[in-house]
């Protein structure tokens, strides 16, 4: 079976998750592998980037925060970007134009986790929160057809952050995962070290470049796997004739 196929599972199984509290089910401890808003009325999950900025705020040591992003790193790490998190598939939906990946663009996700950090201290609020295009989707534009929000200079701050977002996506694939995701800087500190990992096989590579074609994020997978960029989609693996690159689950062989 294509990887793809089993991908389109999980993250439809991503976006169940995310919006959960239609069962009934209501907010608990969870933290969402994710970018996914914890102010949406259907989460029943907590927003690690929210998390964390709360935290910064109260001065308290985020013991919790650092344990499950532990967890997450090593299990999977940017492949929750490429396999669940909702926001990521959304990116996917609109991804009409490939490109190459701006190696130096790319470390603007770091910036602007660092810049989120900052933010919550130098302020005391929750700054990347009312900035957030994710939470424009789940929260914002819900409330609004609820009759909870109303149109006012926040709305119209978050409703810009998603009209930006959306405009990078369609020009570039995966424009968000690859530059601004504060989320995804997270969890790309783990990409080497991680579970869930691309092995190449340059013995049986024929060097036919199909698989920087197949790319969403515009890397070349057999030579930057485990960098910060990868998400472990396996669209790289689909394309690969004559099976060089293989999507594996557990400990890494010697290399």
């Amino acid at each position: 079976m294509r990887l793809s196929y089993v991908r389109r599972f999980a993250q439809g199984a991503g976006i169940v998750f995310g919006l959960f509290g239609a069962t009934g089910i209501g907010m608990t401890h969870i933290l969402f592998p994710g970018l996914h808003c914890y102010a949406c009325p259907l989460a029943i999950t907590v927003c690690p980037i929210g998390l964390v900025q709360n935290l910064v705020v109260y001065g308290t040591v985020p013991f919790f925060w650092l344990g499950a992003m532990l967890a997450y790193g090593l299990l999977a790490a940017r492949g929750f970007c490429g396999w669940f998190c909702p926001f990521g598939t959304l990116n996917d939906l609109l991804s009409f134009r490939r490109a190459r990946i701006r190696a130096n663009l790319s470390y603007g996700k770091f910036a602007v986790l660092l810049a989120t950090l900052v933010g919550a201290w130098a302020l005391s609020d929750t700054v990347f929160c009312k900035l957030c295009p994710a939470a424009s989707i789940e929260a914002s534009i819900p409330y609004l057809i609820l009759g909870v929000a109303r149109v006012n200079g926040p709305f119209l701050v978050h409703m810009a952050s998603l009209a930006v977002a959306l405009a990078g996506m369609i020009l570039v694939a995966r424009f968000w995962c690859r530059y601004l995701c504060p989320m995804g800087a997270i969890l790309a500190l783990f990409n080497r070290v991680s579970l869930l990992h691309l092995e190449w096989t340059p013995s049986a590579c024929t060097g036919c470049s199909t698989c920087v074609d197949a790319c969403p994020m515009g890397i070349d997978p057999r030579r930057e796997h485990d960098g910060h960029n990868c998400i472990k989609c396996g669209e790289c693996v689909d394309s690969c004739a004559p099976d060089s690159l293989k999507l594996r689950f557990g400990w890494r062989g010697k290399r």
